[in-house]
């Protein structure tokens, strides 16, 4: 059976992982060789057969690690997202997971707020009364669904965070903002529609974009007029 496109991100995420967990294990035995390295060379003399080993397990590394980035120019993350190219690996992992999760918290919030819209327009006369036992149901379905968007709005805060901390200016990608964990915040919260950026800007980065106050100034502006 062969993947259809749209499948390539998702399978991408996975062997991006697959990559990122392998170079994990290659990192912690290189760590291990230094630590037995350093214990070793403590003593005041050292065979030739030991410095050998200790030589051979430090070129087994470099190459282990060589292996590593050959098999993660394998995947073809630069021909899938050709504007990513040059980019840390677990910067583009996270930022592709954000992109997702972050079209499916939009999803989930739009479709919360119109349920609330449709039971408040009812209780107030703007539309037909649903009926005590519709009412309730769907203020079940509201309460029911809140808890598993606020996990995914605290999961995708986190990846902000991490994208914080991994990112480097020269990239010229926008840091993500992270969204309000409360409904009506994130009602008027007008980063909610914005798309993650996944494209390097020409030139510097937009103050738009990168700047909450100029952000706030321009939707001010918009409503005024």
């Amino acid at each position: 059976m062969t993947n259809s496109p749209q499948d390539a991100p998702a399978r991408l995420k996975k062997e991006l992982d697959t990559v990122l967990a392998l170079q994990a294990d290659i990192d912690t035995a290189d760590r291990a060789i230094q630590t037995a390295k350093t214990a070793i060379e403590k003593q005041q003399s050292l065979s030739d057969d030991t410095k050998h080993a200790l030589s051979g397990l430090e070129r087994a590394h470099e190459r282990m690690m060589t292996k590593v980035e050959a098999l993660y120019s394998s995947l073809n993350v630069t021909d899938q997202f050709p504007e990513l190219q040059g980019l840390d690996l677990e910067y583009v992992r996270t930022l592709l997971l954000a992109r997702d999760l972050k079209i499916n918290i939009r999803k989930c919030a739009i479709a919360s707020f119109f349920e609330w819209d449709k039971l408040n327009q009812a209780v107030g006369g703007a539309q037909k009364a649903l009926g005590t036992k519709l009412h309730q149901c769907t203020r079940k379905a509201i309460a029911k669904r809140q808890p598993a968007l606020m996990s995914a709005i605290c999961k995708f805060n986190t990846y902000c965070a991490q994208l914080e901390e991994l990112h480097d200016l020269s990239w010229l990608i926008p840091v993500l903002r992270p969204l309000p964990t409360k409904l009506n915040e994130l009602r008027n919260d007008d980063s909610l529609m914005e798309d993650v950026w996944i494209t390097p800007s020409l030139g510097q980065i937009p103050r738009w974009m990168d700047d909450k106050n100029v952000h706030r100034g321009i939707r001010a502006v918009l409503k005024r007029d």
